[in-house]
């Protein structure tokens, strides 16, 4: 029995080492390089978050609900030597309208400038900009204006930021010594936070009263609605002024072109656009230096133009304090697409729109 016993443990110790050895694909590579299994290439990738809110000037997806926040909307200088524009880029919307002289301004219309360095070159007000502004229950950021326009805001009461005649705690503005070169009243700037703080600072209600809606519908297939080809757009507002747009195919959105050359913000970024709406209203001269006033209330007809192709619209404003109303010609209401949006709105008897490149 004593010999018959180291046999028996000598046999169990060789099955346990039997039941031990590896398999060929367990075996281990003393060679192989150890792997992490922490490391951003061996995780499984994460599903991408959706955002709950989205924007109601572009119908863009954000991860914050400010839908209901008021816009600020700034009166930007637009002549020729006081380009390149600043901050324009992160405009939601944009509208370009004549002024006197054969010149356009711009309104450029933002759910939210906090973090904007510069926006500018600013300049002053006149009436029909501020009927756009008062469409959005926008606050209003601009330097002087014309006897009319300070009459409008004075009767309206609306909230606004004056460079010129304001005095305020939190200045948002700044001059822009390298400008002032061109003239002086081509270097007014603002700073994005500042007005914000200012706004604040000024007691101004920040939030639309409850049940304010834009009226803006964004669809993901809005071209779907056009049927014209126009991979190219150009409105004339006069003889001396046009803005035209080229269509790219790849990144669905039309790139701004203006006074022979691309449309950049700070001389950088490429002004591009979704959506184009080129408008005709009624403008006339009211006094010796040549201001205009726009006919919004009576409507007009234009061309909502969208990847890269156009359809005929009809347009309303009905009230100071309602926004813009686009139909198609069968009277359905106009969906946008996903993105920014251009405005330009040109006298229905001296401008014109076109989809065809001179030559």
């Amino acid at each position: 029995m004593k010999r018959f016993l180291p046999g028996l443990l000598a046999v169990v110790m060789l099955l346990t080492c039997a039941g031990c050895k590896k398999t060929p694909d367990q075996t281990i590579d003393p060679k192989a390089p150890d792997v992490n299994m922490n490391a951003p290439e061996n995780l499984a990738t994460p599903t991408p978050e959706v955002p709950d809110y989205t924007n109601p000037l572009t119908g863009e997806p954000m991860h914050e609900d400010i839908s209901m926040n008021r816009p600020v909307a700034v009166m930007v200088n637009n002549i020729i030597k006081a380009q390149p524009q600043r901050g324009v880029s992160n405009a939601d919307m944009i509208f370009e309208i004549p002024a006197e002289g054969g010149v356009t301004r711009m309104l450029a219309i933002f759910q939210d400038v906090s973090g904007i360095a510069s926006i500018g070159s600013i300049r002053s007000l006149r009436s029909y900009y501020l009927q756009v502004t008062q469409g959005f229950d926008a606050i209003l950021v601009h330097a002087g204006g014309s006897e009319e326009a300070y009459t409008d805001l004075k009767t309206t009461g609306w909230d606004h930021i004056d460079g010129v005649m304001g005095n305020y705690h939190v200045d948002p503005f700044y001059r822009d010594k390298d400008r002032m070169a061109n003239g002086t009243e081509h270097s007014l700037f603002a700073v994005g936070d500042k007005i914000i703080e200012s706004i604040e600072d000024s007691g101004y209600e920040t939030t639309h009263k409850a049940g304010f809606d834009y009226g803006y519908s964004f669809s993901e297939d809005a071209g779907t609605q056009c049927k014209t080809k126009a991979d190219y757009a150009k409105i004339i507002f006069n003889s001396g002024k046009n803005t035209s747009f080229v269509y790219d195919s790849k990144t669905g959105l039309y790139t701004g072109y203006q006074f022979g050359e691309r449309y950049k913000d700070d001389g950088k970024t490429d002004m591009t656009f979704k959506n184009l709406l080129l408008l005709s209203a009624g403008m006339n001269v009211y006094d010796g230096v040549g201001r205009l006033s726009v006919d919004f209330d009576k409507g007009g007809t234009g061309y909502f133009i969208c990847e890269g192709k156009s359809v005929e619209i009809n347009w309303v404003k009905t009230d100071d304090d309602t926004g813009f109303e686009f139909t198609l010609k069968n009277g359905m209401p106009l969906d946008l697409g996903i993105g920014k949006t251009y405005i330009g709105i040109h006298d229905k008897t001296a401008g014109s729109v076109t989809f065809e490149k001179s030559k």
